[in-house]
């Protein structure tokens, strides 16, 4: 039973299986302020028992996920606000690629610039990169994958249509003999390695683009 003030309703209805507890709570807002915005449910299937629970909730519905959120932001204000959109205003097609265009963005260094979407490769218009890490001539493509982790286990229909496509585009890659930086979705999971790995793509696109 969550044992934090909120406002979601009687201790009886907070003793339900389907709201989140203290533990789950201060994992929640852990993991927000190493990712520097809330995870998603999915994040939680890469942390072993701890999260198994926050993973049942947020299968459980949208609402009972947005309880999880909204008794989080109640308790710490200061949490990031979820979603897609960065903190620069920035719009991006998931919160997975939300969070690691963030974490370049912090990390960039002088005329660097982190792209949204753009081709792979300026005369290439067939695909885009989620994101592209630029400095002079010298580019990184990143692909954020949100179906699955690095095992490439999916677990529904959608999942398995998302990574067809994310496929397509690494053959693309290939044929082009370009070497994309994959983030897959258990990355999430540790937020110290994916900002390590963040740091090294900008360390090498600073030294080859200098």
């Amino acid at each position: 039973m969550a044992t934090f003030s909120t406002t979601a309703g009687s201790s009886s209805a907070l003793s339900s299986i389907f709201y989140p507890n203290d533990a789950d709570l201060l994992l929640y807002k852990d993991m927000a302020l190493a990712l520097g915005a809330p995870p998603n449910s999915h994040m939680f299937r890469f942390l072993g028992a701890p999260g198994q629970h926050l993973v049942f909730i947020g299968e459980s519905g949208t609402q009972e996920w947005a309880r999880v959120q909204q008794t989080a932001a109640g308790l710490w204000p200061h949490l990031p606000v979820s979603g897609p959109v960065a903190t620069d205003g920035t719009l991006l097609d998931s919160l997975p690629e939300r969070i690691v265009y963030q974490m370049l963005c912090t990390l960039k260094r002088r005329n660097m610039h982190v792209d949204v979407h753009e081709p792979i490769c300026l005369d290439q218009g067939l695909f885009r990169a989620d994101l592209t890490l630029r400095k002079g001539n010298v580019s990184r493509y990143i692909e954020v994958v949100g179906c699955c982790g690095s095992d490439r286990i999916t677990r529904n229909e959608e999942e398995r249509r998302w990574l067809a496509r994310l496929d397509q585009r690494l053959s693309f890659y290939r044929a082009l003999d370009i070497t994309p930086v994959v983030v897959w979705l258990d990355m999430f999971a540790r937020p110290a390695e994916l900002k390590d790995l963040c740091i090294d793509l900008v360390d090498d696109v600073a030294l080859r683009g200098a």
